[in-house]
């Protein structure tokens, strides 16, 4: 099991690795291109257990860098070895129990990897599956809304993309943002904020409606499962999260298409992020932006450059049929102890002895089985002729190379796994000069893979804002640079991460606060700042 679960994590690494590079590629293709790729990398991830059980395998030697992991294994499938025939044959009954003492222990480990493997995934998706009894309680306690304007604005938006089936218009006092989300009968349900303000019903029904068009709420479960199921790999959260983003982006792109300027979408976006709903908004999309999506959104609807197309049929077959050619071969590949593995486990001198000593009156086995009887073999033989003592002997994880003496292995699991996440002694020694120690090799990952270098999350600790790792992570992902957040404090604007980012996505720089105190306007409030840069307040600094 232990192996099992080793090689399922290297092969989501790679996949999550190789979606995410692809994603890089095409980052000047549109946000529904992109979509598709990021979208098929997390289904490829969902099938790949499904079909190592499935497909025929496809054994390879197995990698030198887990090589001694697979000493586990062996001892869990070796039998107990049949009494000798031979004078030694009391003393290897005696030394018997010590050696099948191992099996138990291995054994209880597989099952606690087992355990702590299954138990975050359930949790998840428990978590899942609760997001979405709420939704369907929120539907039973909804208003179906007969508002002529919001009725007008979904029919016009139906036609304009095609889609001829029926879709639930309900309105609902317990949201703090629109949402959609469902397949055969999807739903939009409104918040009361947005019901009364109808100006903005074009923009909001054409975004909600662009998720129900593109199965969006399919693809959210999609990825609700595949960071449940791959929880462990933070390559696999990046990527759900950029599938997100890219989700969100191409719905945004289809409110353009409505001939919605994009300046009010783009203020839109801003006032609705204020109040996003969190908890109950687990199982659907909405309008709201996230804290680390809104700077991104908010540039790419008022930048005129950005690719806005559909995602064409040629393009999803092209990119399905290259995720298949990657993830099938992939999930049939099962690792094999082979030469290269058994030659890291040299034996003890003493069992090199009893190899020798042995070899004419012991028939001829295999290398496991050898050892196996090796250890219920007396030692060397006293000035009587009778055994000089029966010692046990344990299986260890690995020997020093030369001594053939075991070495512990619980401080090396941690290395373990930062070498098979590719973390460097360095990156993690200047993380910890940076103000982050003790960060174990997931949260190392995680930084790594979020792009926060240790320069930067020194910076961010300098800013004076008490920050946590996730803090650092989430900053990086908005784009926020230490100095900006630094030079408005300077300013006296003290505000979390969130009204950083809304401040600085609409242009609220250094220079327009010196504006505005040069005209008597001192705020420090993020809102008000916010507010004033979107109206047009000191001009353009």
């Amino acid at each position: 099991m232990t192996m099992t679960l080793v090689l399922l994590a290297l092969k989501s690494l790679l996949v999550a690795a190789v979606t995410l590079g692809l994603l890089r590629l095409t980052r000047k293709r549109s946000a529904a291109e992109r979509s598709t790729i990021a979208h098929l990398g997390l289904f490829a991830l969902v099938a790949l257990p499904l079909a190592s059980l499935a497909l025929p395998t496809l054994d390879l030697p197995l990698p030198a860098p887990i090589a001694q992991m697979a000493t586990v294994d062996l001892v869990e499938q070796t039998p107990t070895p049949l009494p000798s025939r031979d004078k030694a044959a009391p003393i290897a009954a005696a030394a018997s129990p010590a050696v099948s003492a191992e099996p138990v222990w291995t054994g209880a480990l597989s099952n606690a990897a087992r355990y702590a493997f299954l138990l975050p995934t359930l949790v998840l998706l428990a978590l899942t599956l609760a997001a979405l009894h709420r939704l369907v309680g929120l539907r039973a306690r909804a208003e179906v809304l007969v508002d002529p304007v919001w009725l007008s604005a979904l029919a016009r938006a139906q036609r304009r993309m095609g889609f001829k089936n029926g879709t639930a218009l309900l309105a609902s006092d317990e949201l703090g943002s629109p949402v959609s989300w469902g397949l055969m009968r999807p739903v939009i349900l409104l918040n009361d904020a947005a019901v009364l303000a109808p100006e903005q019903a074009e923009a909001i029904i054409a975004h909600e409606l662009a998720h129900v068009v593109h199965f969006d709420w399919a693809k959210l479960i999609l990825a609700r499962v595949a960071t449940a199921a791959f929880w462990f790999n933070p390559l696999a959260w990046v990527l759900a999260r950029e599938a997100h983003q890219l989700r969100e982006e191409a719905a945004d792109d289809a409110v353009l298409a409505a001939d919605i300027a994009g300046p009010d979408y783009a203020e839109l976006l801003i006032g609705v992020a204020r109040h996003q709903c969190r908890g109950t908004l687990l199982g659907a999309h909405g309008v709201a932006p996230s804290k680390s999506s809104l700077g991104r959104r908010v540039r790419r609807v008022l930048d005129q450059s950005p690719a806005r197309g559909p995602s064409g049929r040629s393009w999803v077959a092209g990119f399905a049929t290259g995720m298949l050619s990657m993830a099938v071969p992939l999930a049939a590949v099962t690792f094999v102890p082979g030469h290269s593995a058994l030659a890291t486990i040299q034996p003890s001198p003493a069992e090199k002895r009893l190899a020798a000593n042995s070899s004419s009156n012991t028939p001829r086995r295999d290398s496991t089985a050898s050892v196996a009887n090796a250890a219920a073999r007396p030692l060397d033989d006293g000035p009587t002729g009778l055994p000089a003592a029966a010692a046990p002997v344990t299986v260890s994880t690995g020997q020093d190379q030369g001594t053939g003496t075991s070495r512990p292995s619980d401080d090396g699991d941690e290395a373990d796994n930062m070498r098979v996440l590719g973390i460097s002694v360095q990156y993690q020694r200047a993380m910890a000069q940076a103000g982050f120690p003790n960060l174990s090799s997931d949260d190392l990952a995680e930084a790594r893979a979020g792009g926060v270098s240790p320069e930067y999350a020194r910076d961010m600790r300098a800013t004076g804002m008490p920050l946590t790792l996730d803090d650092v992570i989430e900053a990086r992902n908005m784009g926020l640079s230490a100095a900006y957040i630094a030079t408005m404090r300077g300013f006296g604007i003290k505000a979390g991460l969130d009204d950083y980012q809304g401040m600085r996505s609409v242009g609220v720089t250094a220079d327009f606060v010196r504006k505005l105190r040069s005209r008597g306007i001192k705020t420090t409030d993020p809102d008000e700042l916010t507010s004033l840069r979107a109206g047009g307040s000191a001009g353009d600094p």
